[in-house]
């Protein structure tokens, strides 16, 4: 959600400063700007995601079990899936609020 406004919130400010550019180039503002963010989002990320798995780290350092045990595991399977749906949402998220944020400024009436 965080992405989403700071990317809607720049492609508005964008259109108020210049409001002849199209909507091409809307979009390609506010994806600068998503890029941008995804670096920082992606750290949050990681550091939330290693955060909540602290307890579980150190379960496994006082336990010292194989990697392949540790591997099959199904906290480490959910852990995995987690993340990879917190990345793919932040990838998604970027060109889909940029393309929406553009079409709905430039059409949007008597925008002031």
């Amino acid at each position: 959600m965080d992405i989403g406004m700071s990317i809607a919130s720049s492609i508005e400010e964008i259109h108020k400063a210049n409001p002849s550019l199209s909507k091409k180039e809307l979009f390609s503002s506010g994806m600068n700007v998503g890029k941008d963010i995804m670096g920082t989002m992606t750290n949050t990320l990681i550091l939330a995601y290693t955060g909540s798995s602290i307890p579980l780290l150190l379960l496994f350092m006082y336990y010292e079990p194989s990697i392949v045990k540790i591997l099959n595991l199904d906290i480490i399977a959910t852990e995995i899936v987690r993340s990879l749906s917190g990345s793919i949402g932040l990838i998604v998220a970027i060109p889909l609020t940029a393309l929406v944020s553009s079409i709905l400024i430039k059409d949007k009436k008597n925008y002031k």
